[in-house]
């Protein structure tokens, strides 16, 4: 039961920052290197992080987030083709399918105790490593603010919204959680 709860919050922490990144599938590179500088600043920022850890730290965690992010787009693909095509698939394809998305699963934890466990301390004392689970969080929060401001058509909404009262999320199925 431990361990079933503990995948859900890793698959959760992983799916989290491939909603962010949906929208930047169709955007400029110049934007997605905007979003890369802000994410590294954020950051260097609130990690302390030195020149030289910076240094040792970036190419690492670079690489981690790309494997990540990779496998987090092929669980959601497998999971939108078969939620999208459930009534035309057999049950042997869904059971496949099923199987698939679990095995994703367990590759973003496994990825994620390589990186935790084996990689990070290489670059970062273990202080920041731990501190690095709590400032992925906050970049996040920090990107749904920027978001919630500004608006659907990246207009800026502060002054024309209740900022006690965000625009709803969309609820279309895009994770099975």
């Amino acid at each position: 039961m431990k361990t079933t709860i503990t995948r859900i919050l890793h698959t959760a922490m992983l799916l989290i920052p491939v909603a962010w990144l949906m929208p930047l599938q169709a955007q400029t590179q110049e934007q997605i290197d905007q979003f890369n500088k802000e994410r590294e600043s954020f950051y260097n920022e609130k990690l302390e992080l030195t020149p030289a850890e910076q240094k040792a730290f970036w190419p690492v965690y670079n690489d981690f987030y790309n494997r990540k992010m990779k496998l987090a787009e092929d669980e959601r693909n497998t999971f939108d083709y078969s939620f999208k095509n459930a009534e035309n698939l057999s049950d042997a394809e869904i059971n496949s399918n099923l199987k698939k998305i679990r095995d994703l699963k367990e590759q973003q934890v496994q990825l994620e105790n390589e990186y935790y466990q084996n990689k990070f301390p290489k670059a970062l004392p273990p202080k920041k490593v731990l501190k690095l689970y709590g400032v992925e969080w906050e970049f996040r929060r920090h990107l749904l603010r920027k978001l919630r401001e500004q608006g659907p058509q990246g207009d800026d909404r502060q002054g024309g919204r209740n900022r006690n009262n965000p625009p709803p999320l969309s609820l279309e199925p895009h994770c099975p959680l």
